[in-house]
């Protein structure tokens, strides 16, 4: 109990904000019913200050000062701290002038990294773990123009630019796109003020409530409190495998395992009538040594990524050659086959998206289960 007093004593202090503050903020970040950040800001003529915790894959408090002059960032530092600790496991120093960004990365326990990297004018610099202030800043500039559309490019640190598009949807709406190839419907005020986001594409599906009367600091400790009873969130998407033999072939899958998260999977998550990489973030690999058959498609023994295509009416299993690529990475023209696929309703919605190989006769039925849905596709192994 002691330890958890102290604890919520020094959130408070690490996330007190000045009582003269005009423009502050929380954002609350949500990936279905999990709130998986939060993100408080305060912002003057001369800098920009925000606090954010992070749930995933552990819980981590950030710390971000942005030196602003004229509204251009001069220099940013970042501090990366456990919940429960004051000891850095990283720090961030970046400066920015012209068009160039000078960063030093320190990480607990390795040599200093220094970089650098050419930047556009008027470029909007983020964190992936902590965006939605500077898409805020941004969103601003373009309620306050008469332009019904912005475009610039977003700095993230560690990760490269890419470009970013604003578009008015009406005067209380803002449609949001990146190169990243997430689409957000954002609902902001008369001034430009970030009020929520509703995401509508890609694969980064957070959404963001703005309620400026969170207390970061008791919300921390819950966090806290849950990860050590074993109740974290841990990693959003973990890595799995299956490896099997049936009818003397042996079989591997490596692929990403999203949750459901409160969520109607199929037709909003994963768009009907789009390519899917049938899981998260890399893409699904798969490797047999012997040949195939599916219902009169043969895959010939060898090294694939598993990809489909999901629809209302019915599913198609896609076997690509290309291997190693991110998920958002589907080459057509490296189709192998195309295989239509089995769909049935599961009893019970399945929380975590699971692959399976269940043997059956001469060769086994490739299995994919996620909310209420089994999508399979029953193989023969070709012998000689």
């Amino acid at each position: 109990m002691t330890r958890l007093r102290l604890l919520l004593a020094a959130l408070a202090m690490f996330v007190s904000v000045p009582a003269f503050a005009k423009d502050a903020g929380v954002f609350l970040v949500r990936l279905g019913d999990d709130t998986t950040g939060v993100e408080q800001y305060v912002r003057t003529p001369a800098r920009l200050e925000i606090h954010q915790v992070g749930r995933s894959p552990r819980l981590l408090r950030r710390h971000f000062v942005y030196d602003l002059r004229g509204g251009e960032v001069t220099a940013l530092s970042v501090v990366v701290t456990p919940a429960d600790s004051d000891t850095p496991t990283q720090t961030i120093s970046a400066t920015f002038g012209g068009d160039s960004a000078r960063i030093q990365i320190e990480n607990a326990g390795r040599p200093a990294q220094s970089l650098s990297a050419a930047l556009p004018k008027d470029v909007a610099i983020a964190a992936a773990s902590t965006p939605w202030t500077i898409y805020e800043g941004v969103i601003r500039k373009l309620m306050k123009s008469k332009a019904d559309s912005l475009r610039t490019t977003i700095y993230f640190l560690g990760s490269g630019s890419y470009w970013l598009s604003l578009h008015k949807l009406g005067k209380d709406s803002v449609a949001v796109a990146n190169g990243h190839l997430d689409q957000f419907h954002a609902k902001v005020s008369k001034d430009g003020d970030l009020l929520g986001v509703l995401p509508i594409a890609g694969t980064g599906k957070f959404s963001v409530e703005r309620n400026d009367r969170i207390d970061l600091a008791a919300m921390t400790a819950a966090f806290a409190a849950r990860e050590k009873a074993g109740a974290g969130i841990g990693t959003l998407s973990p890595r799995d495998s299956v490896k099997t033999e049936v009818a003397g072939a042996s079989l591997w899958i490596d692929y990403g395992r999203p949750s459901k998260r409160g969520r109607v999977v199929y037709g909003t998550v994963v768009p009907y009538g789009e390519v899917w990489r049938t899981g998260a973030n890399a893409a699904t690999q798969f490797r047999t040594d012997k040949d195939l058959d599916f219902g009169g498609t043969r895959v010939p023994a060898g090294f694939y990524t598993l990809w489909t295509l999901p629809s209302a009416s019915g599913w198609k299993l896609i076997v690509n050659r290309q291997t190693g690529q991110w998920g958002t990475e589907h080459d057509a023209s490296q189709d192998l086959v195309t295989i239509d696929m089995k769909v049935e309703t599961l009893p019970q919605p399945e929380e975590r998206f699971t692959i399976r190989v269940e043997p059956a006769g001469g060769g086994g039925v490739l299995q994919f289960d996620w909310d209420t849905t089994r999508v399979s596709a029953p193989f023969r192994v070709v012998t000689p």
